[in-house]
């Protein structure tokens, strides 16, 4: 008999019209203590910086002491947490997309962001003060001031930095003994990837990504899965109901019209997803101020090859 282990995917939502979504300020300076058994892993790139205290972090399988002015950073999929044993820690973290900053970027330079992807996807990193991080620090230091401040033209200085910030995190992870990645492999899952972008209002079938990515069904799910760490058809319900979260919060749709517009042909399925996803339903979404303000959901990941095993 095997024993489960849950994990807990956090869910963020970045402001409307920003690129950052910032942890920042006196809320973040206390005791962590979620233990190896509560880790989690979040949907944006996740960059935090250290100012104060000590503690442990699990980073994948990697136990790594931290202390005032470690930097970490962390794939979306990469499992982790923080312990403080009982004792106060101030950490300041962002989320940003970083696809979405590399498309707008570099639009016409398919073999650019298919590299830089490569390598900030490949493993998070817990980079301690006593290295060369002295730009990084500056950076990420800079995006927290301009996030404070909202002076004129701030996110426009939000996003050149972040993309300097990604150039240094790049240079952290690359070495000499990693692998040139040859760009556009028929293994890439992003055409997949983009057409449920495209087409989550409608019926999606599992068969369809496999062939816009080049490979057969069966291949497909075995490295979505192992890439994304959930399953196609569970990224596709994420996907709706972030979309669906939006028009709750956007417009007076009804949840039925909502329901169809996200690609769902019940209500009664698409509450059931919402439910397991969210942790409410979409009318308590709706009317929920602290849900509305955390903009966090929670959903215990079940069916994740390797975690659960």
């Amino acid at each position: 008999m095997n024993n489960k282990k849950k994990v807990e995917f956090r869910y963020y939502v970045i402001p409307k019209d920003e690129i950052v979504l910032p942890l920042m300020g006196s809320t973040w300076n206390k005791e962590y203590g979620e233990g190896k058994e509560r880790l989690h892993f979040h949907n944006y790139y996740e960059v935090g910086i250290c100012h104060e205290g000590e503690g442990e972090m699990i980073l994948g399988e990697q136990e790594i002491h931290f202390y005032s002015g470690c930097i970490s950073i962390i794939p979306q999929t990469e499992l982790h947490t923080i312990n403080t044993f009982g004792k106060k820690a101030s950490w300041e973290w962002m989320y940003f997309d970083i696809y979405e900053l590399l498309e707008e970027l570099y639009p016409d330079d398919d073999i650019l962001r298919e590299n830089i992807r490569h390598i900030v996807e490949k493993r998070g990193k817990l980079l301690m003060p006593d290295t060369d991080i002295q730009k990084m620090n500056f950076l990420i230091r800079g995006i927290f001031n301009e996030i404070q401040s909202k002076g004129y033209m701030y996110r426009d200085m939000i996003k050149h930095m972040l993309l300097m910030l990604v150039v240094e995190i790049v240079r952290k992870l690359q070495n000499k003994d990693m692998p040139e990645r040859v760009p556009i492999k028929k293994t890439d899952i992003f055409p997949a990837i983009a057409y449920i972008k495209e087409n989550y209002h409608s019926l999606i079938k599992v068969g369809t990504l496999a062939h816009c990515s080049g490979m057969s069904e069966s291949y497909f799910r075995k490295v979505f899965e192992k890439y994304m760490n959930m399953k196609p058809l569970d990224y596709i319900n994420f996907v709706r109901i972030q979309k669906s979260c939006a028009l709750l919060r956007e417009t007076n749709l009804s949840v039925s019209d909502i329901a169809e517009q996200v690609g769902y042909e019940s209500i009664s399925s698409f509450i059931r997803n919402f439910k397991k996803i969210v942790g409410c339903t979409p009318h308590q979404w709706k009317i929920d101020e602290e849900f509305e303000k955390n903009k966090l959901f929670k959903y215990n990941v079940t069916a994740l090859k390797g975690w659960l095993e």
